[in-house]
C-alpha cells in the first residue's frame, strides 16, 4: 500500500486528508495523474509548481530513484499551506 497525505487546503480540494492505494504506479507522476481528476496538481503533462511533494520525508526532486514502492508515504504540501 502507498499512503498519500494531503496537507493544508489540499485536504479540502481532495475531500480527505489521506488516501491509501495499492502499489500499481511506476512513478510519482503516474500516481498523481491518477488521483488528480480536477487538474489541481498536474497541468500540461507536468507537476505544477507551488507544491512540495515528499516521498518518505524527502523531496521527490532530489531523489535519484523516483519510483514508488510499497509502503511509501507521500505527502503533498502546498507552499501557501499556512501555519
Amino acid at each position: 500500500m502507498i499512503t498519500i497525505i494531503f496537507k493544508g487546503p489540499l485536504a479540502n480540494s481532495f475531500e480527505k486528508d489521506k488516501i491509501e492505494l495499492s502499489n500499481s504506479y511506476s512513478s510519482i507522476y503516474d500516481l498523481l495523474r491518477e488521483i488528480d481528476t480536477k487538474g489541481i496538481l498536474i497541468s500540461n503533462g507536468r507537476i505544477k509548481s507551488g507544491y512540495i511533494i515528499l516521498i518518505n520525508g524527502r523531496d521527490y526532486r532530489l531523489l535519484e530513484n523516483k519510483k514508488i514502492s510499497d509502503g511509501d508515504i507521500i505527502e503533498i504540501i502546498p507552499i501557501n499551506h499556512g501555519g
